[in-house]
């Protein structure tokens, strides 16, 4: 009987169908799961919400060419919340404004809430802060010149300031009138380091003070000068004079001659005014004929700070005296062109 069975090509034909129903079950249940969980996903992402905060620049809607408005803040924030995708996207691209209206105010104190434009009508948002404290005044110019202020005390014992050399003298100052009245100086303020004694360049930002040296609230074009302040010790230009020392050679008398006739003294001002000449000793002892020295300039004042040039060639003329004199220190001052200082003329003189 059992054999009949299984030998009987029905049984064959339906067990295929009920294998056949089955993988077509097993398959589209897969499908169907996963459509399932493509569907949840999808709707998962767009109900999605999203908060964030965006720092946002505050426009002013003003006619600021006739009106000077201060007491806002340049930036804004504003929590914005709602789908995330459309959060994102205004993350990224910032494609709205926050305005605050002036148009309809007058002069004077103002408190004016504002407006945000631009945002999408599924999105939430608050402003921080949502009001703003305005003062409106009449918008003036005025032409100022730059004023250069820096700490004298920080320049170097003995070193002097001379006058600072500006990229920009004068500068356009716009603001309220009643601040533009306020005004005391256009200020270029120079950090000077302890003792300077350099020239000093820098680039500074400029600042309108009152007459107690508050900062005001205005405009200043161009808001930065380059300023150069030369920093020098006091200099004064004087003759050369020589003065003869030691001991002469006996029967000789001596000229000095120098191509240098004049130099550059540096040093404080109260040691340069009562100084009109660098007088230069010249050792004439053991020298009986003429001979040529180069004379250290800068160790003959311990006052000085410098001596431009340094050094000077002198020629010392040697010639034969009409009366001998006795050997002795003798000592004459000459001025570099030419000149001559005999050991016998002094006693030559003495005898008359």
């Amino acid at each position: 009987m059992m054999n009949k069975f299984w030998d009987s090509p029905w049984v064959y034909r339906v067990l295929s169908l009920f294998i056949a129903v089955a993988l077509f079950a097993y398959v589209n249940a897969e499908k169907i799961d996963n459509s399932i969980h493509t569907n949840k996903t999808t709707d998962s992402a767009v109900l999605a919400t999203k908060t964030v905060s965006i720092s946002a620049p505050l426009e002013i809607n003003a006619d600021l060419d006739k009106y000077y408005v201060t007491g806002f803040p340049e930036k804004v924030k504003v929590k914005v919340e709602g789908n995330a995708a459309l959060v994102t996207t205004l993350q990224n691209t910032q494609n709205f404004r926050v305005v605050a209206n002036l148009r309809k105010l007058s002069v004077g104190s103002h408190t004016v809430r504002l407006q945000v434009q631009g945002l999408s009508n599924n999105l939430t948002y608050k402003v921080d802060p949502a009001t703003i404290k305005v003062n409106i005044q009449n918008r003036i110019s005025k032409t100022m010149a730059v004023q250069v202020d820096y700490n004298k005390s920080a320049i170097a014992d003995g070193y002097t300031a001379g006058s600072p050399v500006l990229s920009t003298a004068n500068v356009q100052v716009t603001g309220a009138r009643s601040e533009i009245e306020r005004i005391y100086e256009v200020s270029a303020s120079l950090a000077l380091a302890r003792n300077t004694h350099k020239n000093i360049t820098q680039t500074v930002t400029l600042q309108a003070l009152d007459s107690n040296g508050h900062t005001l609230d205005v405009m200043i074009t161009p808001q930065t000068v380059r300023v150069k302040l030369p920093i020098s010790m006091p200099s004064k230009k004087v003759p050369l004079t020589f003065k003869q020392t030691g001991k002469a050679a006996t029967g000789r008398s001596y000229a000095f001659e120098s191509n240098t006739e004049s130099v550059m003294i540096y040093g404080k001002k109260s040691v340069l005014q009562d100084l009109d000449s660098l007088e230069v000793p010249i050792d004439v002892g053991g020298i009986d004929t003429t001979t040529k020295k180069t004379i250290d300039l800068t160790a003959i004042d311990s006052d000085l700070a410098s001596v431009k040039p340094g050094s000077a060639k002198v020629t010392i003329k040697v010639t034969n005296s009409k009366s001998l004199v006795p050997e002795a220190d003798s000592s004459a001052t000459t001025k570099s062109s030419s000149s001559a200082a005999s050991s016998s003329d002094s006693d030559s003189s003495s005898s008359k």
